[in-house]
């Protein structure tokens, strides 16, 4: 038995050989063990023709024989001869070596070991010491190795042996600025592909990749320095990447994310302080991810720094106007920052700390106040819920959030005694107006309270109430005022409408609606309120109506009940369905609804729910019918979130309470289930938006249930 070498040299008399044997279908004479990476054996060679010259049969570079086509070639017989001496080997169960393309009589393949049997080969020479022809000398220390391989695995060695550098003809090349020590596990990696990396180490290391442009070992480096990160080597690991440049993709960043989310305890090491240059630290005091740390720590932690070095005190005035100063408590700028040296020192803090006393006495206008010492450092809002009802049972009014990894959190704090029925957003402050509440005789009635919630210190407080109480109308923002519109008490339904100025916490009656009418919706586009469906005497309403407060009549005009000026409100299309209960949303320019009741026979749920989804161009003036939902409801919620509309819990049209989310995609008018967790209850009447938190409150969260 003999063995052969590997060649991938494809010869067309051979291949013609071959195939001639193969359409003879000669029997094989195969007795070797085919296997990847061995050689392949024969008994014997194929007998030779006279006239002819013997050939070896072609073998794939991973030891496998190649089978030949078999397509009868078009000027032979493919009846096979009485005589032949050509054998060829058994092909069952065995599919070939991968080819890369079929040209007529041409094949090509590709070997799936041949970069590592060059490694291996360079690697056996450079262990035995054969046909090293360059010597690299580092703090006396001599390196031996092949300028193939160095140029082929660094960038810096290939333009030094390649281009016109006096280096590309020396046998002995001299390098300054790296190590001995950190050369020689480059080195090693170079022909071995594996590193040992150290705390001790690895400052050397990366030091000598940087040198010679080995980008691999640097990001191996980067990984184990970043995975050693820790209060006690921050500051090194800062200074070394600092030190060699390193500009490697994501390591900035994951460096940048330990340092926020750990900033207030670094800012009391001594060796940070005195690392954190001024632009760093501005950086950092401008980033939002810093929302973990309440504003009175991040004050003192650039106290800190200001404190580490008197030089550094020229530039408070610009760091102070990085701090926000409108999120402390009145008492922290009371008791720590008017009580500090640099409140006399810097004429900027003293102005900061005016701003801020103002923003607390003007409690009222704090919606209105919308600067940057008042916006909660926040990266992404949360999808919140204000829970609502379970069937005609209050539930308590802890806040529900849909957080990363797409989890329900409740919110633990202070509870309002109301069921609402709207809710309005002014700069991330929450209004809950009206609704229900129960009364001293244990039923439900309409309510005119309005309370105010304050994400920045998980807080409510109590705003004028409404000048009548109402339940299933419907609200909407323009510039400083929160609109209510019609709705209904127990016994009566009206068309009255009023609004709130947020400056004087005070309500006042405008133009009423055309006519009364309940469970209608709400909302604000282009800065007209528009008003769709609703009831009006005892049947459903298709009707869309908008409201101008541009053309709001004088005060002489404005009524509470007993006078109809329309000079604000004016008609539009209507819906192509009447529907009441349902949801409205403004998105990319357009007025989205969905679902509700369509008739208002409230007996049964079984056929009056109203899965249908519609779009308003105000453009156009015209509805669109959309994908309906896969089941209808009312009483939910509705909220965007990552370009989609998300449409939570609600009353089923079968009756059943729901806990399902659903997800509508506008741009591809689909409907999907399941994209996010079932809320943690059944709930219907929710209230829902998106509102930012500091991570500080969001520490308070329990996981549901």
């Amino acid at each position: 038995m003999t063995s052969f070498t590997v060649h991938l040299y494809l010869l067309h008399r051979t291949q013609k050989h071959f195939s001639s044997c193969l359409n003879q279908e000669q029997k094989p004479l195969w007795t070797g063990l085919v296997s990847e990476g061995a050689a392949v054996a024969q008994t014997r060679p194929p007998l030779e023709r006279p006239g002819r010259l013997r050939e070896r049969p072609l073998v794939d570079v991973r030891g496998a024989y190649r089978v030949p086509s078999r397509r009868p070639s078009a000027h032979r017989s493919s009846r096979r001869p009485a005589s032949s001496s050509c054998r060829l080997p058994s092909t069952r169960g065995w599919t070939g070596p991968p080819r890369l393309f079929m040209a007529g009589d041409v094949e090509g393949f590709c070997s799936s070991i041949h970069d590592t049997s060059v490694s291996a080969g360079f690697r056996a020479l450079y262990e035995e010491g054969l046909l090293l022809d360059v010597t690299l000398v580092i703090e006396d220390h001599q390196f031996q190795a092949h300028k193939a391989l160095l140029a082929t695995q660094s960038d810096y060695f290939r333009i030094m042996f390649t281009a016109d550098m006096r280096e590309r003809d020396q046998n002995k090349i001299h390098l300054k600025g790296l190590t001995a020590t950190g050369f020689s596990h480059v080195l090693q990696f170079m022909y071995y592909g594996t590193i040992e990396l150290s705390m001790n180490t690895v400052h050397e290391i990366l030091q000598a990749a940087m040198y010679v442009q080995l980008i691999e070992v640097v990001k191996f480096c980067c990984s184990f320095l970043l995975a050693k990160i820790c209060l006690e080597n921050c500051a090194e690991i800062m200074r070394l990447l600092d030190d060699f440049g390193v500009n490697i993709e994501g390591v900035r960043e994951k460096l940048d994310a330990f340092l926020l989310d750990n900033f207030v305890p670094l800012m009391s090491r001594p060796d940070f302080l005195s690392y954190l240059s001024f632009e760093k630290l501005m950086s950092y005091l401008d980033n939002d991810h810093l929302s973990r740390f309440p504003e009175i720590e991040l004050y003192e932690a650039v106290q800190s720094w200001l404190r580490h070095d008197r030089r550094r005190w020229r530039h408070t005035d610009t760091i102070i106007q990085n701090i926000r100063f409108c999120l402390m408590t009145p008492s922290s700028v009371f008791e720590k920052v008017k009580t500090s040296e640099f409140y006399r020192y810097s004429r900027q803090l003293r102005y900061e700390v005016d701003q801020a006393l103002h923003y607390f006495q003007n409690i009222h206008q704090q919606p209105l106040l919308d600067m940057k010492s008042s916006r909660i450092r926040s990266a992404k809002p949360q999808t919140t819920v204000f829970r609502g009802m379970i069937g005609h049972s209050m539930v308590n009014s802890k806040i529900l959030l849909l957080k990363k990894p797409r989890i329900w959190w409740e919110l633990e704090g202070p509870q309002v005694p109301l069921r609402p029925d709207c809710l309005a957003i002014v700069n991330n402050f929450v209004f809950l107006l009206g609704g229900e509440e129960l009364g001293p005789d244990g039923e439900f009635h309409a309510s005119s309270k309005v309370f105010r919630y304050d994400p920045r210190h998980n807080s409510w407080l109590r705003m004028a109430d409404m000048s009548v109480p109402r339940s299933e109308f419907a609200v909407g923002v323009i510039g400083k005022f929160i609109y209510a519109v019609a709705g209904r008490t127990r016994d009566e339904t009206f068309y009255s409408t009023e609004r709130y100025d947020i400056t004087n916490d005070r309500w006042e009656f405008v133009d009423p609606y055309p006519v009364n009418k309940y469970g209608h919706e709400g909302t604000v586009l282009n800065n007209k309120l528009f008003i769709t469906g609703g009831i009006t005497s005892s049947s459903t309403s298709k009707q869309v109506c908008v409201f101008d407060p541009s053309k709001e009549g004088t005060i002489e005009q404005r009524t509470r009940r007993t006078q109809v000026v329309t000079n604000c409100w004016e008609n539009k299309s209507k819906m192509n369905y009447a529907r009441c209960f349902h949801k409205m949303i403004s998105y990319n320019g357009k007025l989205y609804v969905f679902g509700g009741v369509c008739v208002i026979l409230r007996a049964s749920f079984e056929s009056q729910g109203c899965p249908s989804t519609e779009v308003y161009n105000p453009e156009t003036d015209q509805w669109t019918i959309l994908a309906s939902m896969p089941i209808g409801r009312s009483g939910h919620g509705v909220t965007v979130l990552d370009r989609q509309i998300m449409v939570l819990g609600g009353l089923c049209y079968n009756g059943h309470y729901s806990d399902s989310i659903l997800t509508f995609d506008p741009d591809e008018n689909k409907w999907k289930e399941d994209e996010y967790p079932r809320m943690p209850c059944k709930l219907d009447g929710l209230q829902v938006c998106n509102l930012h938190f500091p991570d500080y409150v969001l520490d308070e969260v329990r996981r549901c249930n």
